[in-house]
Parts: C-alpha cells; sequence; structure tokens
C-alpha cells in the first residue's frame, strides 16, 4: 500500500513538471511557461524590449497541450508605452481585464509535436502582420548542469 501510495504522488509531481519545467532559449533571453488560464490560453513569459520587466503572450489553446503540438495563434502584452508609441486600440488584458496600449498578435508553431519541443514564433505591433521572428530551443535538465 504504501508503495502505491509513493508511485501515484511520483506520477503526479511527474505529470505536472511539463508546465513548471517548461522553458526555451531565445535570441532575446529566456522564454518560460508560467501558467495555464481556465479559458484555454497558455502564459508565457519573455524579456520584454527595453525594459527589465517581462512581458506576457497569451497562447490560445496551448494550456495543457504536451503532445501534438502544432500551430497556435495568440497576442503579447508588454507595459504600456506613452500614447505617441502606443497602439492606436487597446485591449483588455486577459487576466486583469485593464485596458493594455502595447500589445500585438502572435503566431507560434512548434518544431517538434512533443513535450519537450522548439518552437518559432512571429509577432507583429498592434493589428500589424506578424514580422518578427523568434526562435525557442527547449532547456532541458542537461543542458542546465
Amino acid at each position: 500500500m504504501m508503495k502505491s501510495n509513493l508511485l501515484l504522488a511520483a506520477a503526479i509531481v511527474f505529470t505536472g513538471s511539463a508546465l513548471a519545467d517548461e522553458a526555451w532559449t531565445s535570441q532575446i533571453g529566456d522564454v518560460v511557461y508560467e501558467r495555464d488560464l481556465p479559458t484555454g490560453e497558455a502564459v508565457l513569459s519573455y524579456p520584454a524590449s527595453d525594459t527589465k520587466a517581462r512581458g506576457l503572450a497569451y497562447i490560445e489553446g496551448l494550456a495543457q497541450t504536451y503532445e501534438g503540438r502544432g500551430a497556435f495563434e495568440g497576442v503579447w502584452i508588454e507595459d504600456d508605452l506613452p500614447p505617441a508609441d502606443a497602439c492606436n486600440v487597446s485591449i483588455s488584458d486577459p487576466e486583469t481585464g485593464a485596458a493594455r496600449n502595447n500589445w500585438g498578435r502572435l503566431e507560434l508553431v512548434f518544431t517538434e509535436p512533443d513535450f519537450p519541443g522548439g518552437w518559432v514564433a512571429i509577432r507583429g505591433d498592434c493589428f500589424n502582420q506578424p514580422d518578427s521572428y523568434l526562435v525557442g530551443k527547449p532547456i532541458v535538465a542537461e543542458d542546465a548542469q
């Protein structure tokens, strides 16, 4: 009985580890899978440009998907900009509902279908067509040593 309880506990910890341990290295720094939202978006954080804060990417349909990954869409949000530099239209932050003026569209395509896998992302500012590329390579335990 004790052995089966230990195995069950280990299985629960292991299956939950993909979310907590999933991170990628990229040209701009580490991208981290932060959390899942109840609405089905996965929240990824990344080093934001020109600031010490981290930007957030909200990827639709990625929450709790660790196998059979393909192409996903979403939005990115960073700290608000002065009105002259901001998007003409603000969007609501998916978590807080606050109006945000520094955002854009994002397309994320995994290069391997299962965890851990790399990806290529393209993003654009505001409603503009995505045009900035980012490549994410998974950080795995042997890389950290």
